[in-house]
């Protein structure tokens, strides 16, 4: 049976012949070697393989007895891995014997082994190429087998020296281990030591002990002197050792190394605390230097307090003595913080002598240092600049000084010009002799202010202070340059306007009277030029201005032959007037004589021809108004058309007799004539209107009021509730709309409360004008409503009010639908009717009038609303956040079914502004949405609009400054108590806002000038308020403002968005029914429908369709175009125009009463 090996070698040596006859296939064709013999190459390569094949099993044997070998000894080792123990000692004797055997042998197996696999490898060389390959890959695989068993060997050729090395560290082990144990105790020892003392050189560095710091040194070399010769000794050992013993050494080393960690760690904590210490006087010191040098800041800064008192006239001497004394605590502080810049540097030079978190510690806190002394440095820089800009100004101020006076000078001679132009004639010279004496101070004063600058320009040169000190001063010197040019141009104006003004002042007195006459008559003549064609200039008012031009013309010949200089020059300007104007008027005289009298007698003839006519219609209309009792409806309205006629007739009579009149002399008489016949006449025209206007209403009145009877009649159901909706099915036959003809046929077939044939449709067209009444204006009319008129009223459940149970109390101005008709408690002496509350739909009885017959109801017109804007919502319930039905649109007409009904949200209000001081923009909360008060409007704030001191007490002399206010710097009005200093000014106590420091501050400098004034809409915080970055409700917060902080704002306060009053009423839209809720508060929303409104743009009022006859004579009456602006009262409800598409109400115009 074949074993597992030959197999193996099988299946390779087939393998080999596979890989021969396939790389045979594939180098044949005409890449084979020319002149190969194929079959012999193929017969050598099967006889190769064959060898190979025989050479195999053997080289396979051979290296897995060198394996087997290896392994003997391997296994003959293991006793050795044990400790080197007394008690295993005969035992692994005996395998030191048995292993070096075993590996003697198993090396010169494996020796064998190799040999032959090189024998081997070299005869594989000259084998066919393709075996040649394969076998190559064979004995590539056996060779790392041998290298591993020759590995293994190599482990145990020494077994005899390891043992005996582990026998002595065994016996060296006890003493490590003991004398580790002793380093391990000092080590600890020294760990303890370090610790407190430690912990006392950080918090409390003075109060550590000497004596404590040298026993943790010395017991910290002691414990270093015990733990290096052993480390040194086990590190030596572990070289040479293995197995077990190997191990138990690392375990020592790795104690000993953790013992020398702990050292090291002690040894570090005590020299970062020795250098903390050594570091804090350094600081300490750097601390007291930089601290005596901001004193010294400080005290310069106390210097300025003179200049920021408000005293803004301080006598040059006083000013000079202030700036030498700011000059010296400049130079001072400057030297001061020169110094601690330099100890500062020393100092960080020794830090770095420290170790290193000591030493970085010490050197962070000497940068902060010095960034506080390069800031002071930076401070006297700016402080030496305001002190060169206050010494130019002092320099300059002398100057000024002189240039006041001569400016003082110039404008009393800017007065004496005002003076002398104003003089009157007969005190001229006097006037004159006083201006030139004006004139001669200004000249002196400006002279020495010209001198004073020429000497001061030394002076005022450029100091210290850089580049901005040589700006200020030459600003200085050309403001007071300009100054003085000024002023010198303005005297040479005076000198020019002196002359110009006494010249002009002698012509103008000799010519004023010749000038005025000339002004009238040119005035008159353009008058009559342009007066219109109807209305032309008269002979008589040619002749008066022909008169004042006659007497000018004379006088300007007079003086034209004497006249010379510029009073030539105007009197030929006035006689070119003169001849203007002549010409004008001869050319209006001839054609308003023409004109006049052709004017006049068509204004005549036109005027009478209107009277006869209005006449005519009056007089056709006087005869049948004499008895109108039993007239009929129809003939009320025709004479009604006739009285429309006549008074357009009169109107048209009065517009000619108007235009007529003052055309001419001539016609005056017929115009007077004309006028006593027309007031008559309109006198009896209005009486006729008047009666026929009477008693046409009044029969429309019973008509629609007999017709409504009927209609509510006819809808009571057997319960004795209305059904307006059979009734208008009833009439209208399922057509939507009440034609006419069905209305009038059903009311007139009534009974005794029939109405007239020819009345119903008087009444018709007043309940519907536009020539259909539909389903809403039906069931509208029907509709009763009432109002309460006193609180208290009982809704209750039955009509018998001992047995009823009230419902709810009823409110004065509530309004109630009835849905029946009134019935009367004879037991009571009541009138109840079964109604329907509108504000919130309850149905019950309620008393009409009381026993005494009081009304307690009173009968009011069906509510309507109108919407103002587009964009209101109809939505299905009162909740606002439930389905819209549709937007309504602006104008559109409402009928109210329900409501109203209230609804409140909170808010909070914010307004817009910027913190004071902070100047951060943004929007302050100043009431939240429960309606507390976070800050509150104060009148007490007020602005620093000029750098100033507060002091401590209010007088100037004996005071102290708390601090400088800075410009824009808001600050609280602490008292209504006010100082006056001898120095001049006023001084009041303010409150800081942004420290909330206290003290008196200049409000009104010596001089008048405002140094802190009140700031309108400022806000005073009473509670911690935030600064919203919007008006939003999600807005984000940009910072948070404590109480007594102020704010500034922009404008009013505002409410966020979700905090409005709503009232809601439930409503059907008279456009196309739609039902629902809708809001009647605010901008937006609905508004009840009034009766008197003003028209917002020009529109025509006509006739509404077949229903103008109902008030009489808009049929016949033109179109009447009401302006914007009038004022109209509708007569009835708004109703849909079906011709047109548009609501439309019947109504009256105030100015005129026209329909």
């Amino acid at each position: 049976m074949e074993t597992d090996r030959e197999a193996k070698v099988r299946a390779m040596a087939e393998r080999i012949r596979a890989e021969a006859r396939m790389g045979h296939g594939g180098a044949g064709g005409p890449r084979a070697a020319p002149g190969g013999d194929r079959a012999a190459d193929k017969k050598q390569e099967d006889v190769d393989s064959l060898r190979f094949e025989a050479m195999l099993p053997k080289l396979e044997e051979s290296v897995l007895a060198a394996e087997d070998e290896a392994e003997r000894a391997d296994i003959l080792a293991a006793p050795l891995a044990m400790d080197a123990a007394e008690e295993f000692r005969e035992l692994q004797l005996g395998a030191i014997r048995d292993t070096e055997r075993a590996v003697k042998a198993a090396m010169t197996t494996v020796a064998k082994a190799r040999q032959e696999v090189e024998a081997r490898t070299r005869e594989v060389e000259s084998m066919a190429p393709l075996v040649r390959e394969s076998a190559r890959e064979e004995i590539a695989r056996l060779l790392p087998r041998l290298d591993a068993a020759q590995a293994k060997l190599e482990e145990h050729r020494s077994v005899r020296r390891d043992y005996e090395m582990a026998l002595q560290a065994e016996k060296l082990f006890g003493e490590l281990t003991s004398r580790l144990a002793i380093v391990e105790v000092d080590c600890e020892r020294v760990a303890a030591i370090a610790e407190p003392l430690v912990r006392t050189m950080d918090t409390s560095p003075e109060e550590a002990s000497e004596v404590e710091a040298r026993e943790a040194r010395e017991a910290l070399r002691a414990a270093r002197a015990n733990l290096a010769p052993t480390l040194r000794l086990i590190s030596g050992r572990i070289a040479s050792l293995k197995g077990a013993s190997r191990n138990r050494m690392l375990e020592l080393q790795a104690r000993a190394e953790a013992s020398q960690t702990l050292l090291d760690k002690a040894q570090k904590a005590m020299e970062e605390a020795s250098s903390r210490a050594s570091a804090a006087p350094l600081v300490r010191q750097a601390q007291e230097r930089v601290a005596a040098a901001e004193a010294v800041l400080k005290g310069m800064r106390d210097t300025e307090a003179p200049f920021l008192m408000g005293l803004e006239s301080m006598p040059p001497e006083e000013a000079n003595e202030v700036l030498a004394s700011m000059d010296r605590a400049a130079t001072a502080a400057q030297a001061s913080l020169a110094e601690a810049r330099q100890h500062l540097a020393l100092r960080t030079v020794e830090a770095g002598r420290l170790t290193h978190s000591a030493g970085e510690a010490a050197r962070r806190e000497f940068e902060r240092l010095r960034k506080r002394v390069n800031d002071g440095l930076e401070r006297v820089k700016a402080f030496q600049a305001e002190a060169a800009k206050r010494r130019q100004a002092s320099l300059a101020e002398v100057v000024r000084a002189k240039v006041r006076e001569a400016e003082g000078a110039v404008l009393m001679l800017r007065g004496a010009g005002a003076e002398l132009q104003g003089a009157e004639p007969a005190a001229l010279g006097r006037t004159l002799e006083q201006a030139h004496a004006v004139e001669l101070q200004a000249q002196n004063a400006l002279t020495l202010a010209r001198r004073e600058l020429q000497a001061k320009q030394q002076e005022m040169r450029p100091l210290e202070g850089g580049r901005l000190a040589a700006e200020q001063g030459r600003d200085a010197l050309a403001d007071v340059k300009a100054k003085v040019q000024q002023m010198e141009a303005e005297m040479a104006k005076f000198r020019k306007l002196a002359r110009d003004f006494e010249e002009r002042l002698r012509v103008g007195r000799s010519l004023a009277g010749i000038l005025e006459a000339i002004t009238d008559a040119e005035r008159e003549t353009e008058r009559l030029a342009a007066a219109p064609q109807e209305r032309p200039a008269m002979a008589a008012d040619v002749g008066s201005v022909q008169t004042r031009l006659s007497a000018a013309a004379v006088q300007v010949e007079m003086r034209l032959q004497t006249a010379q200089g510029l009073e030539l020059q105007e009197l030929r300007g006035a006689l070119a007037r003169l001849q203007a104007s002549q010409s004008e008027l001869d050319r209006l005289r001839g054609a308003a004589r023409e004109r006049g009298r052709a004017l006049s007698q068509r204004a005549v003839r036109e005027a009478g021809e209107a009277l006869q006519r209005a006449e005519g219609h009056v007089a056709a209309l006087a005869g049948p108004c004499a008895a109108l009792a039993d007239v009929h409806v129809g003939r009320l309205c025709e004479l009604q058309a006739q009285a429309a006629a006549a008074r357009s007739a009169v109107a048209e009579a009065q517009r000619a007799v108007v235009q007529g009149e003052g055309l001419d002399t001539q016609a005056k008489v017929e115009f007077a004539r004309l006028q006593l016949r027309l007031q008559g006449v309109d006198r009896k025209c209005r009486a006729a209107a008047s009666v026929v206007a009477a008693e046409l209403g009044r029969a429309a009145s019973r008509a629609i009021q007999r017709s409504l009877c009927a209609l509510r009649a006819a809808s009571r159901g057997g319960d004795g509730a209305r059904d307006g909706e059979r009734l208008f099915a009833e009439l209208s036959d399922g057509t939507g709309e009440v034609t006419e003809e069905r209305f009038a046929a059903f009311v007139a077939d009534g009974g005794a409360g029939a109405v007239p044939e020819d009345a119903a449709p008087l009444a018709f067209r007043e309940l519907a004008p536009f020539g259909a009444l539909l389903r809403r204006s039906f069931l509208a009319a029907l509709a009763e409503y009432f109002e309460v008129s006193k609180d208290g009223l009982a809704l209750t459940g039955a009509f018998e009010v001992q047995l009823a149970s009230q419902i709810r109390s009823l409110e004065a101005g509530e309004l109630l639908e009835a849905l029946g008709e009134a019935q009367e408690d004879e037991g009571l002496g009541l009138h109840r009717v079964r109604c329907r509350t509108v504000r919130d739909g309850l149905t019950g009885w309620a008393t009409l009038k009381g026993p005494t017959g009081t009304p307690q109801l009173l009968p009011v017109e069906k509510p309507f609303f109108w919407c103002l804007q587009p964009g209101a919502t109809l939505r299905t319930t009162e909740e606002l956040r439930s389905t819209v039905v549709r937007e309504l649109e602006a104008g559109e007409a409402l009928e109210l079914l329900e409501g109203p009904r209230e609804q409140r949200l909170g808010s909070d209000a914010r307004v817009r502004g910027v913190t004071c001081g902070e100047e951060s923009a943004g929007w302050l909360q100043i009431r939240d949405a429960s309606g507390a008060e976070l800050a509150r409007l104060s009148l007490a704030i007020h602005i620093c609009s000029t750098a100033i001191a507060m002091t401590d007490v209010a007088d100037l002399a004996d005071c102290a400054m708390v601090r400088r206010v800075d410009v824009g710097e808001a600050l609280e009005l602490l008292s209504d108590d006010e100082a006056r200093p001898r120095e001049g000014g006023a001084r009041r106590r303010f409150r800081a806002c942004r420290d909330g420091a206290e003290g008196w501050v200049t409000v009104t400098g010596s001089q008048g000038t405002q140094y802190v004034a009140p700031a309108p809409r400022h806000y005073l915080c009473t509670r911690a308020a935030p600064v919203h970055a919007d008006l939003s409700s999600e807005s984000a917060v940009l910072q948070v403002m404590l109480p007594g902080q102020a704010f500034a704002a922009f404008e009013s306060p505002k409410d966020v968005s979700g905090g409005a009053r709503l009232r809601l009423h439930r409503v059907r839209a008279l456009s196309d029914g739609a039902m629902g809720w809708v809001a009647s508060s605010g901008t937006g929303g609905v508004r009840t429908w009034a009766g008197r409104y003003e028209a917002l743009e020009a529109q025509v009022m006509v006739a509404a369709g077949a229903g103008a006859g109902a008030e009489g004579g808009n049929e016949a009456a033109p179109p009447r175009r009401l302006e914007p602006g009038e004022v109209v009262e509708l007569q009835g409800r708004p109703e849909e125009d079906p011709a047109v598409g548009q609501l439309r109400a019947r109504c009256v115009a105030e100015r005129d009463g026209a329909r």
